[in-house]
């Protein structure tokens, strides 16, 4: 046992016991985990980035809707103003209000 080189045994039992095959299994497993981590962000990044669009185009739906619906009371409330416009230079007083509208014109 006097010229037993060490080095050389472990050598042998590291190869023997299969530690770069581990070590290679390892450094892919390694590498499939990461590349699953980035995959799972991906995707969650991917669908927040499509949950926002979503909300930006119900957002500019509502808006549009809004104004269509504003223009749509502006221009009644001129026709309306208009009519009453040619009773009064008709003679002819507009009937009261109804219950819980303000009169602009005639306030009490």
């Amino acid at each position: 046992m006097e010229n037993v080189n060490f080095v050389t045994i472990i050598v042998a039992v590291l190869g023997a016991g299969g530690l770069g095959a581990f070590a290679r299994e390892i450094a892919d497993i390694v590498s499939k985990v990461r590349r699953g981590v980035s995959t799972r962000e991906t995707n969650r990044k991917n669908d927040i980035i499509g949950q926002r669009d979503a909300a930006i185009k119900r957002a500019d739906d509502e808006r549009d809707r809004a104004d269509d619906e504003r223009r749509r009371r502006i221009a009644w409330q001129e026709y309306a103003g208009l009519l009453a416009f040619r009773l009064r230079m008709a003679g002819i007083s507009p009937d009261a209000l109804p219950d819980g509208l303000e009169d602009t014109i005639n306030p009490t």
